[in-house]
């Protein structure tokens, strides 16, 4: 691991101490709001330039009852709201913001509960659910949830596989026979070599062949990617594989890459943008950077730029009040 590295890491294990307001700051361009009403703004405004949406309310790790049926309640408003402004957007949920950590069957109640909510919020099924994928020893949960759910009749529900991991080859097999909607990415959790990927080039091998696995066996697939080099592969594999405009779309996180989201939509391709919301900014930033320390470093570096430029005006100010 190069000096760089280290630092990043020892960065990324010191971020809870970072202030609340600078973590704000740097996450601002990347989170919807701390409001529905001003994710649902973001989600007009998506709208209005020809990109699509998935709302994700913000809370992770819920390890109580009660902190279940609030997120539950939540993506229930926010899924009526989005059928009051007919707006073209799904929703995401993470397994463990609706008790996976409490018990996998609570997690399937609450699941449950927001696809009616989904399945009444829109004529043709429902607005699409997209079940996201977390640390790899959430994956067998999560896909077990997946599969039950499928043989319990519900459509507009997907699932989440990250070419990073070792075994998703393996799970591509194994879902072959749902069909599955998959959003496919690189994975944002850093995992040991035992378990993933390392290499930077093996990650994007990896992506691009799962990319033509899951094609070949007839799944949509939404291609979550940044990469400009795994863009241009994965419009060569549609384009290969003759898969319909229905077949799949591009998915993008908020405030990253707008421009090649905007290109891609002029070119006439379906984009979807992430955007996350709520009150757990913080949070929510923080496990982020956590997860991954290259950007932990960054912020590390914008706290210094941040804390020089209050020594600076300290010092202007009459009477002194710097840094002592």
């Amino acid at each position: 691991m190069s000096d760089v590295g280290i630092i990043d890491r020892a960065v990324a294990a010191a971020l809870p101490l970072v202030p609340t307001r600078l973590v704000r700051t740097f996450a601002a361009p990347y989170i919807g709001g701390e409001t529905l009403e001003q994710a649902l703004c973001v989600v007009r405004r998506l709208n209005a330039a020809g990109l699509a949406a998935s709302l994700d309310v913000l809370g992770e790790h819920v390890h109580d009852e009660a902190g279940v049926r609030t997120m539950v309640a939540a993506y229930r408003q926010a899924l009526a709201a989005l059928a009051a402004g007919s707006a073209d957007s799904g929703v995401s949920v993470k397994p463990s913001a609706l008790g996976a950590a409490i018990d996998w069957d609570l997690c399937h109640d609450a699941v449950v509960e927001v696809l009616d909510g989904a399945a009444a919020s829109s004529a043709g099924g429902g607005r699409f659910v997209r079940l996201d994928m977390e640390e790899s020893a959430t994956v067998d949960g999560t896909l077990a949830l997946y599969r039950r759910l499928r043989e319990e009749g519900h459509e507009r529900v997907g699932i989440v596989l990250q070419a990073r991991l070792w075994r998703t080859s393996g799970d591509v097999k194994a879902l072959a026979d749902l069909r599955p909607d998959v959003r496919l990415c690189k994975g944002i959790y850093l995992e040991p070599p035992s378990v993933g990927m390392q290499d930077r080039e093996a990650i994007r091998h990896s992506f691009s062949a799962l990319l033509r696995q899951l094609l070949r066996g007839g799944s949509r697939v939404a291609i979550a990617t940044h990469d400009e080099v795994l863009v241009t592969d994965a419009l060569a594999a549609v384009d290969e594989y003759a898969v319909p405009a229905a077949g799949c779309e591009l998915q993008m996180l908020l405030g990253v890459r707008g421009d090649l989201a905007r290109t891609l939509r002029r070119a006439g391709h379906r984009v979807r943008i992430y955007v996350p919301f709520g009150q757990d900014v913080f949070g929510y930033s923080v496990r982020r950077l956590r997860e991954n320390p290259a950007v932990a470093g960054h912020v590390a570096r914008a706290l210094a730029a941040d804390l020089a430029r209050g020594v600076r005006q300290g010092r202007r100010r009459p009477g002194g009040g710097g840094v002592r």
